[in-house]
């Protein structure tokens, strides 16, 4: 069970670290990463994608593949 509790508590840790990092980075750089999924998402074999209907989620799968 301490276990189980010691991954808990990393994981909220390495979370609040994660987030913290991503309030710090420049809001230019956020930008553009942004552009970039959604051009990589709605490009390529995806090309028949209608943006305004691509949710988030979707483009960072298709990211991911």
């Amino acid at each position: 069970m301490e276990l189980t509790y010691k991954k808990y508590v990393t994981g909220k840790w390495l979370e609040k670290l994660q987030m913290w990092v991503a309030y710090k980075m420049p809001r230019w750089l956020v930008y553009w990463a942004s552009v970039r999924l959604m051009s990589y998402a709605t490009t390529g074999k995806f090309a028949t994608t209608v943006v305004p209907e691509l949710t988030a989620m979707d483009a960072l799968k298709r990211w991911k593949e």
